[in-house]
């Protein structure tokens, strides 16, 4: 889990107590959120029992980038600098990002800035695309991207674990993204290898949308 980043509020500590203090204001009536629900044909494919992440794929910056965690512990959207590097971005594109992330290691991480990217999630008529303050790390990870809270939540998002797959609405109806357990069981067990050493696996493909 990641703790900073443009959720809760913003960077500063005043935009930061509101947004706090909005919670003990809430009423009775709550939005109106579409029936998503998920079946057995969801999971079709998918070892029973696990307890696997949800790794999927996206579209960023006209690339199809594998290795893209949904981390919903996450309040950040993190593109990790091999990846950026891979996708041809320069860092003279980067904007000035002053605060510090928690959770990723033993010690605060001083992001090198960000980067706002046209990101779609699914295909053809049912995905959606929008534009994604990306927060660019250099450190290791076996992921080339993380997609937090605050961009499942724009998206409107209902993620199913034990299907590893994940669902929002379009206005041609339920999309669906299914997760890569394979995939997933890799970066995992990449992760743990990973700790220690600052060794970097971050593996992305390239391809023309």
């Amino acid at each position: 889990m990641t703790s900073g980043g443009f959720a809760g509020g913003g960077l500063n500590k005043s935009s930061r107590k509101r947004h706090l203090k909005e919670v003990y204001q809430v009423g009775n009536e709550g939005p109106e959120f579409p029936t998503i629900s998920f079946i057995k044909e969801d999971g079709q494919g998918i070892i029973p029992g696990h307890d696997d992440p949800v790794v999927i794929t996206m579209i960023l910056a006209n690339a199809h980038l594998h290795r893209t965690l949904v981390d919903q512990g996450s309040s950040t959207d993190i593109l990790f600098k091999p990846a950026f590097d891979k996708l041809g971005l320069d860092e003279k594109e980067l904007k000035a990002y002053l605060d510090t992330l928690f959770g990723l290691g033993d010690t605060p991480i001083k992001p090198l800035g960000f980067i706002s990217l046209h990101t779609t999630f699914g295909k053809g008529v049912k995905s959606k695309t929008l534009s994604i303050d990306f927060i660019i790390v250099d450190v290791a990870s076996a992921y080339n991207a993380l997609i937090g809270r605050t961009t499942l939540n724009r998206i409107g998002v209902v993620v199913s674990t034990p299907h590893l797959c994940m669902k929002f609405l379009t206005l041609e109806g339920i999309a669906t993204i299914r997760g890569d357990q394979k995939l997933a069981r890799k970066c995992y067990n990449e992760s743990l290898n990973l700790r220690g050493k600052g060794k970097e696996v971050n593996t992305i493909e390239l391809g023309g949308v």
